[in-house]
């Protein structure tokens, strides 16, 4: 403290208590205020960072969904294809373990019940010969093939079902 510094603390009313703890509860109040302060701003920032995370992962499965689904085209081609040589059916191999390692599987749909949210219905059929009770709704054949990501829907499964 400089010499005129210490002259006008000491002329000052610094001097009575009274004065002293009315500075103090002054002080002690604007840090609270500041304390307080900073644990809003890092509450909001940890509530920030993850949302951002929230909000990164689901970009990421969206890209993995959108990169994934031209590929079953590739799965499609392979099927149509029909009796494959060694060399192209290891590829398909290839491709087949390359998207169960990213989460992908194929839906198993016949003899189960249509279901709108995983099933696309191509076509509906009469119950078969003797159509029996129940029948109605269940899935007889898969005309394109369904797949998973996850265990949620990346591609319904194209079916034909019983009336």
């Amino acid at each position: 403290m400089t010499a005129e510094e210490n002259k006008h603390f000491h002329n000052s009313n610094y001097g009575s208590k009274e004065d002293e703890k009315s500075e103090l509860e002054k002080y002690k109040k604007q840090a609270e205020e500041y304390l307080n302060g900073w644990k809003r701003a890092k509450a909001d920032y940890l509530n920030l960072k993850k949302e951002m995370e929230t909000q990164n992962k689901e970009i990421r499965e969206w890209l993995s969904k959108i990169f994934l689904l031209p590929m079953l085209e590739i799965m499609d081609n392979f099927d149509r294809a029909g009796t494959l040589d060694a060399g192209i059916e290891n590829i398909k191999k290839q491709f087949q373990d390359f998207l169960k390692a990213n989460g992908v599987e194929e839906m198993k749909v016949v003899g189960e019940k249509f279901d709108p949210l995983k099933h696309e219905a191509v076509e509906s059929v009469e119950g078969g010969p003797p159509a029996q009770a129940g029948e109605s709704g269940k899935i007889i054949e898969e005309a394109r093939r369904g797949y998973l990501v996850n265990g949620e829907v990346l591609r319904p499964a194209k079916v034909k079902v019983y009336k």
